[in-house]
């Protein structure tokens, strides 16, 4: 079951891969449509003409809990940490026993970005569609005792027999396609100032979600026979994840509807050029600086097919058996955590057969300036605004620097960035670009054997586009 549970973790990154915020690519002027994810007003009167995503993939993943040591790594070892997840041969946890109760945090978000585009209409206005799959799940303040529990499969015989207690820990994890019509236009424009403003509307396909919240948990392995509880209640909730491929074959993928978008607005100050002269050659930039101010990711999913919310709560419950018992499949394991509560009352934890989650809606700022011919440097804060009271995903607040080398056909940039998710994390990275073809990251220790893997940040893609043509100069 440790197993299964480390290797779905895995395959979700695989199957939903490119998680915001890919600094080293979002800044750019060459970024096409993929700027209107950090704001929308980005793409109107851009660099490009036009703006074609063929294919791009990354993952975020960070975690206080669980790691592979760095003498067990090899240099761009990717194979080899697959290996580690289906075989379990080198993965160990930070758990400390002298202190059960500390508290740890995961965070995981992925996205494909599909067939995508987006045009410019003259100077003033531009258009857009995207298609995307994406996918966050956080697990936040969760003890070392439960997370240790769970990773061991409650066969950790060290905490059997010992009362712990978990009040803190929450969890979410959803996974949605999305369909977006961008639009962003020029409000105002002179020779020296430009203000810009975009908005993104998304329709949303929920595939998958689960969470649980209000943990307050009081409980005791005393054998392999006997797990009990007391004073304990915890409310969660699931889609059907065995609908997903159906007995007959087919599958079931959607499980919820919802409405999505982003708002953006940019300001622009322009160079000072001679009056006889205008910008000719694609590599030039016609800004100083440039500041913007972004609301992204607003909306929510409603699951309402094959899905469910549960609450439990008892005094006193125990779950004789636990060890021997086989479960199959997560609506037996529901009626199994109802009758253990409620009396052998198996449909009584049952609330609704339908719940909402919210996007992971985050305020970015983001403020570029061009320091000296083909050399910026980027500032970009996503602080995120999604209470956690609410289920749904959260992204991580990131705050980086990006210094970049920028040319049509050739640039480099080397993000650093803090992440927190209820954890500060320091990161490096680098991104290149050549033509149309990107790859880059903006936390590649554990990969290059700097330090334990506790997480990875890479994105990859293809995106081909047309940049505007200069007048010459009179």
């Amino acid at each position: 079951m440790k197993k299964t549970a480390l290797l779905l973790l895995f395959l979700q990154s695989v199957v939903f891969v490119s998680a915001q915020p890919d600094l080293g690519i979002l800044s750019s002027n060459y970024a096409g449509i993929h700027s209107a994810y950090l704001n929308p007003s980005s793409i109107a009167d851009s660099k490009l003409q036009r703006d074609i995503n063929v294919f791009s993939a990354s993952t975020v993943f960070d975690n206080t809990f669980l790691f592979i040591p760095r003498d067990s790594l090899h240099f761009l070892g990717v194979k080899n940490i697959i290996n580690d997840i289906i075989h379990q041969t080198q993965f160990v946890t930070h758990f400390d026993p002298q202190n059960p109760g500390r508290l740890y945090n995961v965070t995981l978000s992925n996205e494909v970005l599909g067939p995508s585009f987006m045009v410019n209409l003259g100077d003033r206005s531009a258009i857009g569609l995207t298609t995307a799959a994406r996918s966050y799940t956080d697990i936040n303040s969760i003890t070392g005792h439960l997370g240790q529990n769970a990773f061991a499969y409650l066969q950790d015989q060290d905490l059997w027999n010992k009362t712990f207690y978990d009040n803190t820990a929450r969890f979410n994890t959803m996974g949605w396609l999305e369909y977006g019509l961008n639009y962003a236009t020029v409000i105002y424009k002179n020779e020296r100032h430009e203000f810009k403003g975009g908005l993104s509307l998304k329709y949303l396909q929920g595939i998958a979600a689960a969470y649980f919240k209000n943990t307050h948990l009081n409980y005791n392995i005393i054998n392999t026979d006997q797990f009990t509880f007391t004073n304990s209640s915890i409310d969660y909730g699931r889609t059907d994840y065995n609908t997903l491929i159906n007995t007959n074959g087919q599958q079931d993928l959607i499980h919820g509807h919802g409405l999505g978008g982003s708002i953006g607005f940019t300001y622009l100050r322009f160079k000072s050029l001679p009056t006889n002269r205008k910008m000719i050659d694609d590599d030039e930039t016609n800004y100083k600086y440039k500041i913007g101010v972004s609301i992204i990711d607003i909306g929510s999913i409603n699951f309402n097919k094959n899905s469910a919310a549960y609450h439990l709560q008892a005094d006193s419950a125990n779950y004789f058996n636990w060890k021997s018992g086989h479960i199959y499949n997560n609506i037996q394991l529901d009626k199994i955590l109802s009758a253990v509560f409620y009396n052998n009352d198996s449909t009584k934890s049952f609330q609704a057969n339908h719940f909402n989650m919210k996007m992971p809606v985050a305020l970015s700022v983001q403020a570029d300036w061009n320091l000296s011919g083909n050399f910026f440097i980027n500032a970009t804060i996503i602080k995120s605004l999604r209470s956690e009271k609410n289920t749904g995903a959260i992204r991580p607040d990131v705050y980086s620097i990006t210094p970049r080398y920028e040319k049509k056909w050739f640039e480099l940039s080397i993000p650093v960035s803090l992440l927190y998710y209820g954890h500060w994390q320091p990161r490096i990275g680098f991104a290149v670009r050549a033509g149309y073809f990107f790859i880059g990251g903006d936390a590649l220790g554990g990969l290059f054997k700097l330090n334990d893997f506790e997480g990875a940040d890479f994105y990859v893609g293809v995106h081909f586009f047309i940049t505007k043509k200069k007048s010459k100069p009179r």
